[in-house]
């Protein structure tokens, strides 16, 4: 029987692969060569800085198309998102003493990040 540690280790790496689709090709190219948890959470803390560059970008985006009371209601909710994303991710991370859980809670600030990015993207140029 495979220790639980092993398993869970198994099963993140499959999670992290079966998404990596929705990333950069760089990602997913050192996710496919990652042997450790120490090189996945390199892989994604270099996945998280691209994907915070394109929240940024297009927070800026989208900042300068709104009218002044939208954009008041934009960096109102954003910095709620943050709180949220911040508070969330750091519960996955701190669930465990364990590698496997601050590898979790990083990819839960990359998801986020990449997803709150095209939520943006979709507000910026609806139907695209």
């Amino acid at each position: 029987m495979l220790p639980r540690y092993l398993i869970g280790a198994i099963a993140l790496f499959g999670l992290a692969s079966a998404q990596a689709d929705d990333y950069s090709s760089t990602y997913t190219q050192c996710m496919d060569t990652a042997s450790s948890t120490t090189a996945m959470g390199a892989c994604i803390q270099a996945e998280t800085k691209l994907q915070d560059e394109r929240l940024n970008r297009v927070y800026k985006q989208l900042l300068a198309k709104l009218a002044p009371g939208q954009q008041k209601a934009l960096r109102e909710v954003q910095r709620k998102w943050i709180a949220y994303r911040d508070g969330n991710c750091a519960f996955h991370r701190n669930l465990s003493d364990g590698s496997l859980y601050r590898i979790e809670g990083a990819m839960c600030v990359m998801d986020m990040s990449k997803t709150r990015a095209a939520e943006l993207e979709r507000v910026l140029s609806p139907g695209q």
